[in-house]
C-alpha cells in the first residue's frame, strides 16, 4: 500500500489529470500536441543532457542487462508479428504494427518519471542506456516489415535505410544523451546560469511528460474490437518482463539497479510512438489506439506487482 501511495499513485495521478484535462476541454488537441513536442523535443533532452554531463560512471556497466530488456522486446515483437498472423489473419503490414504493440514500451513519457521516482539516482544511468539504443533498435524492423508489406517501390531500399538513419541521429532525445555524455567525458563543468536554467527545465520535464501521456490517451478512442489489444497488452506488460528477469537474473546474476530498471522497463505499456506510426503509414491505427490505452491503463496494476518484486 505504501508503493502504491508513494510512487504510483502520483505518477498516474498526474497522468490522470492531463486525460482529465482533455476530455473536460481545458485542453485541446493543439495544446496536447503543443506539450508533447516541448517534452520530446525540449525538457526531456534537456533534462537528459544536464543528468548524463554531471552523472558519475560506476566503476562497472554491466552491459548484460540491454540484452535482458532488448531480448524479451524482440521475442514479443515476434510473438505479436505471430498472432497477427496466425491469430487474426493480418497482413505483413499490420503485422508489424502488432509487433510494435507488443514489443515497444513507453520509455520517455512513463518509463522515466516511474523508475527515477522508484529507484533514484542510481536508475538513471541504466535508464537512459535504454531510452538512447530504443529506437535505433525496434524502428527499423518494424519500417522494414511495413514497407514490405505495403510494397512501397517509390525509393530505394538504401535511401530508406539512409532516412531512417538520419531520423535517428536527428532524434533530440538521443542528441541530448549524446551532448551530455561529450560534455561528461570531456570533464566540461557548466557554466552557472546554463546549469542553472537546465536545473529548472529538468523540474518540469517529468510532470509534463505525465501531463502529455494523459492528454495522448484522452484522444485514443477505445471503440470496436479489443481482442487484439488485449492479447499484445498481455504480451507487453507480462511477457516482456518476464523475460527479462529470466536473462538478468538467472542467467546473468545482475542486481541493482541493472535488473530491476531492465525488468520494469520491460513492463512499461506500449509508447505512444506505436500509434503514431501505425497513423503514418495508415496501417492497424485502430489496434494501435487501443492498444496504447489498454496496456496503459492496465499497466497502473501490472507495474505495481513489478515494482514490489524488483524491491522498489
Amino acid at each position: 500500500m505504501n508503493l502504491l501511495v508513494t510512487i504510483i499513485a502520483p505518477v498516474f495521478g498526474v497522468v490522470v489529470i492531463g486525460f482529465l484535462a482533455v476530455r473536460l476541454r481545458l485542453l485541446g488537441p493543439v495544446g496536447t500536441r503543443r506539450i508533447v513536442l516541448f517534452v520530446f523535443n525540449a525538457a526531456i533532452p534537456i533534462m537528459l543532457f544536464q543528468r548524463l554531463a554531471a552523472i558519475t560512471f560506476p566503476d562497472r556497466i554491466e552491459w548484460g542487462f540491454l540484452f535482458a530488456f532488448y531480448g524479451g522486446a524482440l521475442t514479443v515483437l515476434a510473438l505479436g508479428i505471430v498472432v497477427a498472423r496466425f491469430g487474426f489473419r493480418r497482413p505483413l503490414d499490420e503485422q508489424a504494427i502488432f509487433g510494435m504493440g507488443a514489443g515497444f514500451s513507453n520509455t520517455v513519457l512513463l518509463g522515466i518519471p516511474l523508475l527515477l521516482t522508484a529507484f533514484g539516482p542510481e536508475a538513471e544511468l541504466p535508464v537512459f542506456m535504454i531510452i538512447a539504443f530504443h529506437s535505433a533498435t525496434l524502428l527499423p524492423i518494424s519500417i522494414a516489415l511495413i514497407q514490405a508489406g505495403q510494397q512501397a517501390r517509390e525509393e530505394a531500399v538504401t535511401v530508406r535505410v539512409a532516412k531512417l538513419a538520419m531520423e535517428v541521429l536527428a532524434n533530440p532525445i538521443i542528441a541530448g544523451i549524446v551532448l551530455g555524455l561529450l560534455v561528461n567525458f570531456a570533464g566540461v563543468t557548466l557554466a552557472g546560469p546554463i546549469q542553472a536554467a537546465a536545473e529548472l527545465i529538468s523540474t518540469v520535464a517529468i510532470p509534463c511528460a505525465l501531463i502529455a501521456l494523459g492528454g495522448s490517451l484522452a484522444a485514443y478512442p477505445l471503440r470496436g474490437d479489443l481482442g487484439p489489444a488485449a492479447v499484445l497488452a498481455a504480451l507487453k506488460l507480462t511477457v516482456h518482463p518476464c523475460i527479462a528477469w529470466v536473462i538478468a537474473v538467472p542467467i546473468l546474476g545482475l542486481s541493482f539497479p541493472w535488473a530491476p530498471v531492465a525488468v520494469v522497463m520491460a513492463g512499461m505499456p506500449s509508447g505512444a510512438l506505436v500509434y503514431l506510426f501505425s497513423a503514418r503509414y495508415q496501417t492497424a491505427t485502430d489496434v494501435a489506439a487501443r492498444t496504447v490505452l489498454v496496456s496503459s491503463a492496465a499497466s497502473i496494476l501490472t507495474l505495481s506487482v513489478l515494482l514490489v518484486l524488483m524491491g522498489a
